[in-house]
């Protein structure tokens, strides 16, 4: 891994069928949305040895236009596991969250929530440029907010280990006054 700088981080991991399902996935999503891949496959990126059925991203400023926009092309390579039609979709994601897998499969699958809260803007607007060897990109949070947000809210034993992985993988880029602020942020909501 090489820090480009404290907002952009090159990694040459060997892409793996995740990754590229991903990479095929956020390529459509960044031409609409700004967009954030939180959670487990964070941690998975870093080295992480665990399973999982889904990656979660985070988008922000989902207007009815842009998401139709965004559904048409979307659904010529992935299928939405919880919805049939772009206004029952998007109804759903203001909501709660969608799914996209590819066409016939269903695991793993790419569940899409939209921005609600302080912490999630700040997330989006906080986040990192993680670029692969092949000079693809994704985007996440800031290494401090995944800590925090998954010891602070999501808490399970797989979230606390998921923590515990990045501080150790981070542990000299870790900034403690980052922590703190974040922290502050998600207690108070």
């Amino acid at each position: 891994m090489e820090w480009v700088d404290r907002r952009t981080l090159k990694i040459s991991k060997r892409l793996n069928e995740l990754d590229k399902l991903l990479l095929r996935f956020v390529r459509i999503l960044e031409k609409y949305f700004e967009y954030v891949v939180t959670s487990g496959y964070v941690a998975i990126l870093f080295g992480r040895a665990r399973a999982t059925e889904d990656i979660d991203i985070l988008v922000k400023d989902v207007d009815e236009e842009k998401f139709e926009e965004f559904w048409k092309e979307v659904t010529k390579h992935f299928w939405c596991l919880n919805a049939e039609t772009p206004d029952v979709a998007l109804k759903l994601l203001r909501e709660d969250s969608i799914r996209f897998a590819m066409k016939g499969e269903i695991i793993p699958n790419i569940e899409l929530k939209a921005c609600r809260n302080v912490v999630d803007f700040l997330t989006i607007s906080e986040r990192i440029k993680v670029v692969f060897k092949n000079n693809q990109y994704i985007f996440i949070p800031p290494l401090e907010m995944q800590i925090v947000y998954k010891e602070e809210v999501l808490k399970s034993e797989k979230d606390l280990e998921d923590a515990l992985h990045l501080r150790e993988v981070f542990k000299e880029k870790i900034d403690e006054k980052k922590l703190e602020e974040y922290r502050k942020a998600v207690k108070s909501g």
